[in-house]
């Protein structure tokens, strides 16, 4: 029975919980059981076993395994899955088996011998989905990584795409779940946890205090807040009415960023400077705060270091907005003049992923706690509760000060290393690690290739892995057409491993994804004015758009309710496909447009709604607000006698009119 169950766990451990591999497992057990229960009532006739022993099964299992490397990671669970089915078919078969014995004891041995050895030696390459990582904790009893999200119906993926909050940030360190567990035995009252954790805070940072808040965005509005209203009551239940207040947040223009509305909502509006000497000459007494962000900080005009001393004569409080960085001690922030800076807990820290770590004056670290929850002001939506307040404050300890989180940052070059070996001997394939001093955490590992000899996009790439299992994630925005880059931070051993082999596996044979689709021509020209019916979840608006098509090429302009932007795109038979591209500071607007022409004339589909600043420039933030449903009616073209407009259905081939 060992071996009719042993091969079936290790299918579902490669394969994960889909019905196929489940069906194979249990098809094992279920002939191993109705073997044996015919072996106990008539023995072997004549010495020999009626049907293939599922012994069999698991010398048959490691040679599967041993041939993992040349399999690609798509693949393998079904050439698994194959082996074992037939093995239990061919054990409930007629066939007769001599039984093992004499030499072919010793043949098995070494045979078991050997491929122990191998299969021990590459560790990770036995299994197609880790069972842990460095940053999470085991799996419960015998469930694998991510069971829980399987069975609301969603795949988990292994996370290359560094600690982007869409996708998570980093899981909470082992430390930090213990504290939280225990945080969760007890009740105490917030005020008093606040004050306790500022002063701790205060220590381990070398910072007058901290306080734990619900995230960075929720930061910058709180901290607005604080530096608008202090503790003032009454002037704190007037916000985000801010008239006759100072009001303005000043932030340099290289360094406008896409979390800015954080600050709108607590009232401020928000002020543009290129200069130090602009700096100055706005402050005038109508600036309650300069927002720096942090990793822009070393190249911009306006740093720091040099704005430090004129901000604290004028009496306005400077915050950094270092969320993707590391805090230390000292913090090298607020030792530079920063009255306030904030950290992700949820990052690099491995804290709760929803919080966020401030440092910096203890008046305005406490006018930030009062000013939030659990408080009736201004910020009570941005609960934060005394498991996550536990929760980060070890996250901070830990990372500034233990074994633990130094051995785990150590392990980041190894790990991107695992992954290059994979690589380096492919043709047209080049790789380097990258690092970032002061202004990233964490080291990167850039691959590039050579378009004429790997013939497919970063795009499609990142695509192609999700759809594999185990699923894969590359980061969007970082890559180029032909060039992608991986973060080591939320990668194990085994999973640097397994995304170097499926990495490797496309680059050696690039048709496996790079399947050329022929051009259609166009079969409609939609060039001309457009009225545009958007309609989203909740309202709808009028639209424009002005089209010219040259060929299938589509360019021109969609008018929305507040901007103009660029369209480009194309039409492939009678199919529409076009991005509208609006100019904003901070934040770009996208709609990307899919429809078809109608029968008669119109042009129906659906748009994906998304907004990103030019760094983050990617598919994923150009979808971030969903999807709405769009109908285009052309605009009618008068020739002749205007009294009497023109228009006709869309035909097979030439211009809509």
């Amino acid at each position: 029975m060992s071996a009719g169950v042993f091969p079936g766990i290790a299918l579902l451990v490669v394969g994960g919980s889909a019905a196929l591999f489940v069906a194979v497992a249990a098809l094992l057990a279920g002939a191993s059981a109705l073997r044996l229960s015919y072996f106990n009532v008539f023995g072997s006739p004549g010495g020999r076993f009626i049907g293939v022993p599922t012994t069999y099964a698991v010398p048959l299992t490691a040679i599967i395994f041993l041939a993992r490397p040349v399999l690609p990671n798509q693949i393998f669970p079904y050439v698994l899955a194959l082996g074992i089915g037939a093995i239990a078919i061919l054990h409930v078969s007629p066939l007769r088996v001599p039984k093992t014995a004499g030499v072919m004891y010793i043949v098995v041995t070494l045979f078991c011998v050997a491929s122990s050895v191998i299969l021990a030696s590459r560790g990770a390459d036995m299994s197609a989905e880790p069972s842990c990582s460095s940053n999470r904790a085991p799996a419960t009893g015998l469930r694998e990584v991510g069971w829980i999200y399987r069975e609301l119906g969603v795949e988990p993926f292994i996370q290359c795409a560094g600690v982007r909050t869409i996708y998570g940030a980093s899981n909470p360190s082992d430390e930090v779940i213990a504290a939280m567990n225990a945080a969760a035995e007890a009740f105490v009252d917030m005020d008093e946890l606040a004050d306790a954790v500022g002063a701790k805070m205060a220590a381990l940072t070398g910072a007058e205090w901290g306080v734990v808040t619900a995230g960075t965005a929720a930061t910058l509005a709180l901290a607005t807040a604080a530096c608008i209203a202090g503790n003032n009551p009454e002037l704190m239940l007037r916000l985000p009415d801010t008239t006759g207040l100072a009001n303005k947040v000043i932030v340099p223009a290289d360094q406008r960023f896409a979390y800015e509305q954080s600050i709108r909502i607590a009232g401020a509006a928000i002020v543009s400077v290129a200069t130090v000497e602009e700096l100055s000459a706005a402050l005038d007494g109508s600036v309650a705060m300069i927002c720096l962000v942090g990793r822009l900080d070393g190249k911009s005009p306006v740093p720091l270091r040099e704005i430090a001393s004129i901000a604290s004569a004028a009496g306005v409080p400077i915050l950094v907005d270092a969320a993707g960085l590391s805090p230390g001690k000292p913090d090298r922030w607020t030792e530079s003049g920063a009255d306030l800076v904030v950290y992700a807990g949820g990052k690099y820290l491995r804290a709760p992923q929803s919080t966020a770590i401030v440092l910096g004056k203890k008046n305005l670290c406490q006018a930030i706690w009062w000013n939030g929850a659990p408080h009736q002001a201004f910020g009570r939506s941005m609960k934060v509760g005394k498991e996550e307040v536990v929760g980060a404050v070890v996250a901070l300890d830990r990372w500034i000060n233990a074994q633990s989180a130094k051995d785990e940052r150590d392990q980041w070059l190894p790990r991107l290393r695992r992954i290059e070996r994979h690589l380096t001997d492919i043709a047209g394939v080049t790789t380097e690690i990258m690092s970032w001093a002061g202004s990233v955490t964490a080291i990167r590992l850039k691959i590039a290739w050579d378009l004429a000899t790997i013939p497919f996009d970063a795009e499609m790439l990142r695509l192609a892995l999700l759809e594999q299992r185990p699923r894969i994630l590359l980061h969007d925005f970082w890559s180029t057409p032909t060039s992608i880059i991986v973060d080591p931070v939320n990668l194990s051993d085994d999973e640097a491993e397994i995304v170097g082999r499926a990495l490797a596996d496309p680059f050696r044979r690039p048709a496996s994804i790079a399947r050329e689709v022929p051009p259609q021509e166009a079969a409609v020209d939609i060039s001309g004015a457009w009225h545009v019916e958007m309609t989203f979840l909740h309202g709808s608006t009028t639209q424009q758009f002005d089209i010219r098509q040259t060929g299938h090429v589509l360019q021109g302009t969609h008018k929305a309710g507040e901007t103009t932007g660029i369209i480009s795109g194309e039409v492939c038979g009678r199919r529409v496909r076009f991005e509208a591209a609006h100019e904003r500071i901070p934040i770009w607007l996208f709609y990307s447009f899919d429809g078809e022409v109608s029968d008669d004339g119109s042009l129906i589909g659906t748009v994906r709604l998304g907004g990103t600043a030019k760094e983050h420039l990617g598919p994923v933030f150009k979808g971030q607000f969903g999807s709405a449903d769009w109908h285009g009616i052309r605009v009618p073209v008068f020739r002749g006698d205007p009294t009497e407009p023109r228009r006709t259905a869309a035909t097979t081939r030439g211009r809509l009119e």
